[in-house]
């Protein structure tokens, strides 16, 4: 089985002013955060593996970096 490589064109992206781009990317990273968050509660409290919830939080941990990283610039 292998999969096909899909061609997206990149003008949508390009059309953005920067600080458009910034913005939703940030958006972006915070939606997802707080996604992480709220599935990290639910696995705790239903006492799920401890290996997802780490994965979970590594993956939140650096999202927030990276959110950081971006409002300093």
């Amino acid at each position: 089985m292998s999969a096909e490589l899909l061609r997206f064109p990149a003008t949508a992206q390009t059309e953005m002013p920067e600080g458009m781009r910034h913005e939703a990317l940030r958006d972006w990273m915070e939606t997802h955060t707080r996604i992480l968050g709220f599935w990290m509660d639910r696995l705790i409290e239903d006492g799920d593996s401890e290996d997802i919830v780490s994965m979970l939080h590594r993956q939140q941990s650096w999202l927030a970096m990276m959110q950081g990283r971006l409002v300093r610039g």
